[in-house]
């Protein structure tokens, strides 16, 4: 029986498979460890998360934080990372709550902020590395989460103006992360909420994530804010309220079945 004589072109051609393969194992390594920068050191996301019920700390300060840190920044590197195909889905994401930050910094008057945009220069072109070529097809505009954007405009832009004035008063009664003012962030967690869903409508594909990932940090600052209703930075019982059912509704449009025309 004859042995089949493989050409040195097959051999240089799995070569190459083999190296592409290690490449993009190592890459979502790297992801995950960017996840980590934003969940523990720097960024403290899930650091700042696990004091939100301690009647000793900010507790609203510290829940905007985290969520902010933990969903609105480590959550897209998670997801690139365990699936690249999503990746650009991911730097929808990043690039909108990274536009969120720098208005809550500049509104705020806070550039003690410098090192969370460095971070980010440093880790987003990771996703870029791993996200497919195709770029996300613009859609038929998703009604729901726009309207759903639109309805939280005046409320999500008046706190952060609020919270960006307090910022700005550099108030005893806030809280200092690696030299940055909780306040700041906490604008930049007003602006998201309502960019979010709304790059959401405008780019269908990505609705599953942004609309989770707003749902989630909506629902959990209310639900801190209602059970610490004196809270710095908290909503009155009401309008806690009114952002949880807020948040259900983004998550409901977000997963609702589109039907295809």
């Amino acid at each position: 029986m004859s042995g089949v004589v493989q050409s040195p072109e097959s051999h240089v051609g799995k070569a190459f498979v083999r190296h592409h393969a290690s490449v993009r194992a190592l890459l979502r390594v790297l992801l995950v460890l960017c996840a980590l920068t934003w969940w523990l050191l720097p960024g403290m996301g899930v650091i700042d998360l696990s004091v939100t019920w301690d009647r000793d700390w900010p507790v609203m300060l510290e829940a905007g934080w985290g969520v902010l840190f933990t969903v609105g920044l480590g959550l897209p590197f998670l997801v690139a990372a365990a699936r690249p195909r999503l990746a650009r889905v991911a730097l929808v994401q990043l690039y909108v709550v990274a536009a969120a930050l720098l208005v809550g910094v500049v509104a705020g008057v806070e550039p003690q902020a410098w090192w969370i945009f460095v971070v980010l220069l440093i880790e987003v072109p990771l996703v870029h590395a791993v996200a497919p070529r195709e770029r996300l097809v613009r859609a038929p505009v998703h009604r729901p989460l726009l309207t759903l954007a639109l309805v939280a405009l005046p409320a999500g832009l008046g706190y952060a103006w609020e919270m960006a004035e307090l910022n700005r008063l550099a108030l005893p009664t806030s809280d200092i992360t690696n030299d940055v003012d909780h306040y700041a962030v906490q604008a930049a967690l007003g602006v998201a909420l309502v960019a979010l869903p709304a790059a959401a409508a405008l780019w269908p594909a990505t609705r599953r994530l942004l609309g989770t990932s707003t749902a989630l940090m909506a629902f959990y600052t209310a639900l801190v804010s209602y059970h610490w209703p004196l809270a710095d930075g908290g909503f009155s019982a009401g309008w806690s309220v009114a952002v949880m059912a807020w948040s259900v509704a983004v998550m409901a449009a977000a997963w609702w079945p589109v039907r295809s025309r």
